[in-house]
């Protein structure tokens, strides 16, 4: 018996010494794993390689983390993305809007930035409104950081326009009669919108009425001004000299390319995906009341959201968002998605000033800064956002008059913001 363990101790010995049990050390192995961060995006490939760019060289750049960007189906992703985080399986972060936020934050699912990052250096380097955005929570937490500002333009065929006799609109009734001689010419809508929820809140925003009231946590689109601008929409959609809904792809883009289509408001950031072909394309701020109680556009910020895990990955995700958001990666992120960069720094590049002055897009949308403004940032906004586009879709296909639309949306948007 000694002998036997004569021999195992030499053995031990031999192979570099064994533990008091004899089992081999597991923590021996002196190379340490890094911490995967997972990110999902709705992103396209014109985005993704600058994104894949940024995070290549991030993960390059220290030995902690390993960051893995993975693309998700635009269908249906915030649901998803809530419900996986709810249940402890989808990312370490997302880049969506501040009202997405805001359902986490209240949750107690979003990071708190400034557990891992300084606040006030954040602060120095964007606008006070963004400021706002980014922090403007139930809890007063830093739950945003702003990747890129955009916000809707309108777009439209100067040759159509220039043949017809027509001017860039400066107010919905020039769109209007705009669009009526369009029609009437051509037999092809004069105008759409993308997003049929900003149209409806930009409209509710110009007229007074209001999007939602922050104090008491309500809407109230039942005000009979906003009951008559969408029975003008719904008119138009009717009569066909407006378009509810792209006839050649997801996005109006295409049918303005194809010249079946006059006009249409859309994100700065599209143009790229442009191509009128043979035709000129124009572009100017987006038309307001001409009676309207003030000027008012919206301002769109996406933003890095982090969910709660574990520290680890917590830091890990906040060390992400710092080095994407350095001057130059804002900078190249801006450039890429055809958005204005939120941070002072990143302006000031030899790059991005050249970028913005060959962009007719951004020089509309440079119109707009001092009337441009957020949404409020409360639980349940993205439903509340979901309703008045069924209501306002409601009234344009005939299904419901605008009233009863209206109404049936308050009571939905109410009980969202209740819960």
């Amino acid at each position: 018996m000694k002998k036997n363990k004569s021999l195992l101790l030499a053995a031990c010995l031999l192979l570099g010494g064994c533990s008091a049990n004899a089992q081999p050390d597991a923590a021996s192995d002196n190379t340490t794993e890094k911490t995967e961060i997972t990110l999902w995006h709705t992103f396209t490939e014109v985005h993704e390689e600058t994104l894949q760019n940024i995070i290549s060289e991030f993960n390059a750049s220290q030995d902690a983390y390993t960051v893995t960007a993975l693309t998700q189906p635009l269908d249906g992703f915030s649901s998803k993305v809530y419900e996986a985080a709810s249940n402890g399986t989808g990312p370490d972060m997302v880049m969506l809007d501040a009202s997405v936020a805001a359902d986490y934050a209240e949750e107690g699912m979003a990071i708190d930035f400034s557990d891992y990052l300084d606040i006030n250096t954040y602060q120095s380097r964007v606008s006070e409104g963004l400021f706002e955005e980014s922090t403007d929570f139930a809890d007063g937490a830093w739950h945003c950081i702003a990747i890129q500002s955009t916000g809707p333009v309108f777009f439209y065929d100067k040759t159509l326009y220039d043949e017809l006799g027509l001017s860039a609109p400066k107010t919905w009734d020039d769109v209007e009669n705009s669009s009526k001689k369009i029609y009437e010419a051509k037999g092809i809508p004069g105008f759409a919108v993308d997003s049929i929820p900003d149209l409806a809140i930009m409209l509710l925003n110009q007229s007074g009425v209001g999007y939602i009231d922050k104090e008491t946590k309500t809407v109230n689109w039942q005000d009979d001004r906003y009951i008559e601008l969408v029975d003008w929409f719904a008119k138009g959609v009717q009569e066909g000299y407006f378009q509810l809904a792209p006839t050649t792809g997801d996005y109006n883009s295409g049918d303005i390319g194809a010249h079946v289509l006059g006009a249409y408001i859309g994100s700065s950031a599209g143009l790229p995906f442009l191509d009128l072909g043979d035709h000129e394309l124009a572009c100017t701020s987006v038309p307001q009341l001409s009676n309207g109680a003030e000027k008012w556009v919206q301002q769109w910020t996406r933003n890095i959201i982090g969910f709660k895990s574990n520290e680890t990955k917590e830091k890990g995700v906040a060390a992400f968002a710092e080095y994407f958001t350095n001057a130059d990666n804002a900078a190249a992120w801006a450039i890429a998605f055809g958005g204005f960069s939120p941070y002072s720094d990143a302006d000031s590049t030899s790059a991005y000033k050249e970028y913005i002055a060959g962009n007719i897009a951004l020089q509309a949308l440079a119109l707009q800064n001092d009337y441009a403004g957020a949404l409020p940032v409360l639980k349940g906004s993205s439903t509340v956002r979901t309703e008045l586009e069924k209501a306002v879709k409601k009234a344009a296909t005939a299904q419901a008059s605008a009233k009863d639309a209206l109404n049936e949306a308050v009571q939905a948007a109410n009980l969202a913001l209740s819960e």
